[in-house]
């Protein structure tokens, strides 16, 4: 990947040194516009060739979502459709460019089987193109199979790091417990509950007529509140009742019913994981965003627009993607 990029910017080089020697129309505004990417993330650079693809991508996924020309209509929004696009399409490619570059330090690589597959589904996508959105693109082959094994490389690195993290899930740290709560919007209320609660009052039975909530019993684990409100609330033993808690403006009274229910502490251990997994990915995405050089040239991002003009009939980028690197197809 590194010659590969190499080799890369020596044909960058090539070009500017000839342009600028024999042919003074390359040093044009508009011959720079094109010449520049949209952005760069470390040593790595977003062509417009490939922004293209994923904003066309997205302008399909759009389209075909509410069934209209969507183009069209002023929705008297601040934001355009257009502008909301793009912005979807520069963040995801910010975030792929920037895995590209943590995988190249922890040398993760496509394996051979991989690479064939990107190779196959480049073409497919490629052959897939009208002539038209062929030339909005501008992807050649090369390029095409760049932009592919970039989001391969990306999802495998995500999936790496998501192993690399402890998969031990403890019964404590997925406790759920069962509580019944008393809600109510009202301070003074909520204390009269409260004493009559400690004056021997039974819970299900007050709770049926004083409760605001939608229902009395709820499930709740280490994430449902807050960290004070969790503390208070995993500090019960069954049979167990809260002082008045206030949260958002609103006041709860709440009965512990179980301590620790087994069967959803269980199924709660899967959450738990994917939640670690996902804040190591996140954390350690951010780390590198902080270390790493990044630019957006927003002149040459203002100058790619989306050209309502295509018919959108061919399969997306992602509708290829997901067909060849799908989890059912690994």
């Amino acid at each position: 990947m590194k010659s590969r990029n190499m080799r890369k910017k020596a044909g960058a080089l090539a070009v500017v040194l000839v342009c600028s020697t024999f042919l003074g129309a390359c040093s044009s505004p508009l011959a720079a516009i094109i010449s520049k990417p949209v952005f760069k993330v470390g040593s790595e650079s977003c062509s417009q060739e490939d922004a293209k693809a994923i904003l066309m991508n997205y302008q399909k996924e759009y389209s075909n979502l509410y069934g209209i020309d969507m183009w069209e209509h002023d929705y008297g929004q601040e934001q355009s459709l257009e502008e909301y696009i793009k912005n979807l399409t520069l963040a995801q490619m910010a975030q792929v460019y920037t895995l590209d570059v943590i995988a190249s330090e922890k040398e993760v690589t496509l394996s051979e089987d991989e690479q064939k597959k990107v190779s196959e589904a480049a073409k497919t996508y490629r052959d897939g193109l009208d002539d038209t959105e062929r030339e909005y693109i501008g992807l050649s082959e090369k390029q095409t199979e760049k932009l592919f094994e970039r989001y391969v490389l990306a999802e495998k690195l995500y999936e790496t790091l998501k192993t690399e993290v402890n998969q031990e899930v403890s019964d404590d740290e997925a406790r759920v417990m069962k509580l019944k709560q008393i809600y109510t919007t009202d301070q003074t209320k909520a204390q009269t509950y409260l004493a009559q609660l400690q004056g021997g009052t039974d819970f299900e039975t007050l709770a049926q007529t004083a409760n605001e909530a939608d229902s009395v019993d709820i499930n709740v684990n280490r994430t449902t509140f807050s960290d004070d409100v969790s503390e208070k609330l995993f500090a019960l033993t069954d049979g167990g009742i809260t002082d008045v808690i206030e949260i958002d403006g609103g006041y709860y009274i709440f009965y512990c019913s179980s301590a620790f229910d087994a069967e959803l502490t269980d199924a709660h251990k899967k959450d738990v994981l994917e939640k670690r997994m996902s804040d190591a990915v996140t954390n350690t995405y951010a780390e590198y965003m902080n270390q790493l050089s990044s630019k957006e040239n927003q002149d040459v991002w203002s100058s790619v627009t989306v050209d309502t003009s295509l018919k959108l009939d061919s399969a997306s980028f992602m509708e290829v993607y997901q067909q060849y690197f799908s989890a059912e197809q690994q």
